[in-house]
């Protein structure tokens, strides 16, 4: 195998993201570098190799606490087991926080905020350290008339560069699972519902709507993609009125909007989502938008 061949193999696994791959070929291919060319090809793509495996290695999550009186204190909490010490070095830090909220009736208002956060000179994460870094306090408006409230944080970290004891990399693409709560409506009851609930009262053409709406805003946001599996599966059984009914539910759980996908759209997604069976969230939603309606008023 030609150097040019194995430096295209190479080039096709860091494309693709399989860097288990890439690493086997830059091992073979390194002994067989001669040229200084070649030399400085293949460290580059040793380094993009080093910054994914430290990236990989750090767990990141957003934690959101309720603060008395009034408000929300948002933090992204990091950890790491792999390095001795890790320093991560974002290009910057993005607050992203997402209310939407959702009357009886289905309709929806979604409002989005965003906020850059400084990062100093990095965050150095010892091994097994969890680390908790404040990124702000947001008080959101819960107002009447809405049955439901749903608030989320994302927290992206912009391309930079991470330091490992091998050196200093390039950085991109750290993954930080969002932080989230719902806020329900004063008349509705508190008793949380389960997903295979939903599921169940989805098939009894007896429940209306509205009774569905109640049920899924009560399942805890933590279930939403079991939730969605168990809809997958049961979709090919619901008659297209019923799952035009179900754009709400729908619309809620993913996060999409009820103005530009139909009951069709909806039931292929559903469709696709049974086939991939791994809750992938690379799948796009059927409207792929925010929804249509970005401001949220007294909410």
């Amino acid at each position: 195998m030609g150097l040019e061949f194995a430096f295209e193999e190479l080039r096709a696994a860091v494309e693709e993201g399989e860097d288990e791959v890439a690493r086997a070929i830059l091992l073979r291919l390194m002994p067989r570098i001669s040229d200084p060319l070649s030399a400085e090809l293949a460290a580059g793509y040793s380094n993009v190799l080093a910054g994914r495996l430290a990236r990989d290695a750090v767990m990141g999550e957003v934690r959101v606490a309720e603060l008395e009186g009034d408000g929300f204190s948002v933090s992204l909490v990091l950890s790491q087991a792999l390095f001795d010490e890790l320093t991560l070095r974002p290009g910057h830090v993005l607050v992203q926080a997402i209310t939407r909220s959702i009357d009886l009736a289905g309709h929806q208002s979604t409002r989005v905020s965003d906020r850059l956060v400084e990062a100093g000179d990095g965050w150095a994460l010892k091994r097994d350290q969890v680390l908790s870094i404040p990124m702000g306090i947001d008080s959101p408006l819960f107002g009447e008339g809405f049955l439901a409230v749903r608030c989320e944080w994302k927290v992206i970290l912009g391309a930079g560069s991470v330091e490992t004891p091998s050196g200093v990399f390039p950085l991109m693409g750290v993954q930080v699972d969002d932080g989230s709560l719902v806020r329900l409506s004063r008349e509705l009851p508190t008793q949380a519902v389960e997903p295979v609930e939903l599921a169940r009262y989805c098939l009894e053409p007896t429940i209306r709507p509205e009774g569905l709406l109640e049920r899924a805003v009560r399942i805890s946001p933590d279930l939403y993609a079991e939730t969605l599996d168990l809809l997958a599966e049961s979709a090919p059984a619901l008659p297209p009125a019923r799952l035009e009914e179900l754009i709400p539910v729908l619309a809620w759980l993913t996060g999409g909007s009820v103005m530009r996908a139909n009951g069709h759209e909806w039931r292929e997604w559903l469709r696709l989502r049974a086939l991939a069976g791994d809750r992938s969230e690379s799948l796009d939603l059927p409207d792929a938008s925010m929804g249509a309606d970005n401001s949220l008023s007294e909410v």
